[in-house]
């Protein structure tokens, strides 16, 4: 456990309500992206075949026969069928989250894009273009408003934490957010409801949420503000710099300054996570790419030019210290990815995944089928890894897995304080 940081409860899970899905079949697939999820979920991107494997007692490491997209949360999965589009889910069936509606699941529509959160999933319908959201509606988080929901409006890309969902419209460009909203989450500013302003990009955490602004280029956040994390600087709020990417973590939000490339951070700031080094800031150097974490409290960057991976943030794991294979000494690096403890990274020179952190699950331990090889994606969550083998396409994971992608909470589910427990609702001894 990180001293010092706040988490929340996850839902709660009704006593005996998990119920296994109908096993999906076991042939290999390709996929287009693969999700990696703690409580949240992060993604990237690549083609080839779909491999399961880690505890499967909800099912959840048995991979459709063949997929375009997956995405990973704590005990289901969700992937886009090839061919058809069909949305298939697997795993933990808590609340119906991975049984998803005729209207995307093959029998009267299909879907194009996915993304699903601790207890509830969502899809984008294919052809409509409208949102369909399924699970706990506990807090309104499976009930998408008609704005985005294809009556009439539709939408464009979809982002989901916990219990709170958010979509940019796809005809006006706003942002449309339902579900959890105890510090706000779900309230985006007036300045991105498609009159006053619009979105062109979307980055939603644990209770909080930024936007970079259409047009302007301004970053905008919105939800729980205590640390200062919604309160992006002049440097990138518009006035007068602005933002080409954003990334947000745990109590904090990162960007990257338009026209200068520095990497800007704001928010909670006790282990320096807000506080990016000399090397990225714009100082002595700037970046072309950054992670701010899996609801973690470090963020990394690859520095402009030397391809240097630079990390800040907490660091009593060694997370935050990139080994001299890609920190330029000897190595350098082409992706980079930070989780909750741990952070990983394809190596540029010979495109091997490095990985380094706290290891308490073997999770900066990459499997011995990916030692020697390259990978074209990497994803990390809270206490497993992924990546995807060049060549094959295969996904191997690897980490903590005695519940496949269980992981440690790491703050998504507003109400009440954090108290020690994983995200299936064990406590944390």
């Amino acid at each position: 456990m990180v001293p010092g940081v706040d988490r929340h409860h996850p839902e709660p899970t009704r006593a005996g309500a998990r119920r296994r899905s109908g096993t999906a079949p076991s042939r290999l697939a390709t996929l287009a992206a693969v999700a990696v999820g703690a409580c949240l979920g992060s993604s990237s991107s690549a083609e080839g075949p779909v491999l399961g494997w880690g505890s499967n007692l909800f099912g959840q490491a048995t991979s459709p026969e063949s997929a375009t997209a997956v995405s990973l949360s704590t005990s289901h999965a969700c992937a886009i069928q090839a061919l058809t589009n069909a949305v298939i889910c697997w795993g933990d069936d808590t609340y119906g989250k991975a049984t998803p509606p005729a209207s995307v699941n093959g029998t009267l529509g299909s879907g194009i894009a996915i993304a699903i959160g601790t207890s509830h999933s969502c899809a984008i319908q294919n052809g409509t273009g409208a949102v369909v959201c399924w699970g706990s509606n506990g807090s309104g988080q499976a009930s998408p408003p008609d704005s985005v929901n294809g009556t009439p409006g539709t939408a464009s890309a979809i982002a989901v934490a916990g219990a709170a969902s958010c979509a940019i419209q796809t005809s006006t460009g706003a942002v449309v957010c339902w579900g959890a909203n105890g510090s706000g989450q779900t309230t985006p500013p007036p300045s991105l409801n498609g009159t006053s302003g619009t979105a062109a990009a979307i980055a939603l955490a644990q209770d909080h949420g930024c936007a970079v602004q259409a047009g302007s280029g301004a970053v905008i956040c919105w939800g729980n503000g205590f640390h200062g994390e919604t309160t992006p600087p002049p440097a990138v709020n518009g006035t007068p710099g602005t933002a080409t990417a954003i990334s947000v973590g745990l109590d904090h939000s990162c960007a990257i300054q338009a026209g200068t490339a520095a990497v800007v951070c704001w928010g909670r700031n006790n282990f320096l996570q807000a506080t990016p080094p000399p090397t990225v800031d714009g100082t002595t150097g700037t970046a072309v790419a950054l992670s701010a974490g899996a609801g973690g409290v470090h963020s990394c960057a690859i520095q402009t030019g030397t391809g240097a991976v630079v990390c800040w943030g907490y660091g009593y794991y060694g997370a935050a210290t990139p080994p001299p294979s890609v920190d330029g000494s000897i190595g350098t690096a082409a992706a980079v990815v930070a989780g909750w403890t741990s952070t990983c990274a394809i190596q540029a020179e010979g495109g091997a995944v490095v990985c380094w952190g706290i290891n308490i699950s073997g999770e900066v331990i990459p499997p011995a089928a990916l030692r020697g090889t390259r990978v074209t994606a990497i994803a990390a969550g809270s206490g497993h890894s992924c990546a995807i083998e060049a060549g094959t396409g295969a996904v191997l994971c690897w980490g903590r897995d005695d519940m496949g992608q269980a992981v440690l909470v790491i703050g998504v589910f507003v109400g009440g304080r954090w108290d020690g427990r994983w995200c299936d609702g064990r406590e944390v001894a």
